[in-house]
């Protein structure tokens, strides 16, 4: 074997075996817990005036809101009024982190356009995304919404 035979076959091979190193931290990065999930947000509870102009669409059956970060959340809240409940997910996409849109249609999208979307239960309907987002707890008393951490 000459020496160019030689370079070409062995930095072939060194391609491989780097590709193939690498290979499970590709994967096991969609695997990874979100940062919602590992936050011990226990009692802590936050409140939201339904009748500012940021969370009137709240009042309405179907509405959505997203929230920024907060102490019960630190990628925000996705809320959803479904007909007398309001209900309160984590805004980070289960497969990448990427922050959550409010619902239109029944259907959250990820804010990276990769194809994640959740359903008003907050179950995966659409690859790449997976299982459920995390939820809160939440209680409505006139117009005034309480979601607890935990």
């Amino acid at each position: 074997m000459n020496r160019r035979e030689f370079l070409t076959k062995s930095g072939k091979i060194a391609c491989l075996c780097g590709i193939g190193a690498s290979a499970p931290s590709l994967f096991t990065s969609c695997a990874n817990p979100t940062n919602s999930e590992l936050e011990d947000t226990s009692g802590i509870q936050l409140e939201f005036d339904l009748s500012t102009n940021e969370f009137l669409v709240l009042q309405t059956n179907g509405g959505s809101v997203i929230t920024d970060g907060n102490d019960i959340d630190s990628k925000g809240l996705l809320l959803l009024r479904n007909n007398d409940k309001i209900k309160a997910y984590t805004r980070n996409c289960t497969h990448a982190g990427y922050q959550l849109l409010a619902f239109e249609n029944g259907i959250s999208i990820c804010s990276s356009y990769h194809g994640g979307q959740f359903d008003i239960n907050g179950v995966a309907v659409s690859d790449p995304a997976i299982g459920i987002l995390k939820s809160y707890e939440t209680e409505l008393m006139d117009n005034i919404l309480i979601v607890y951490g935990g």
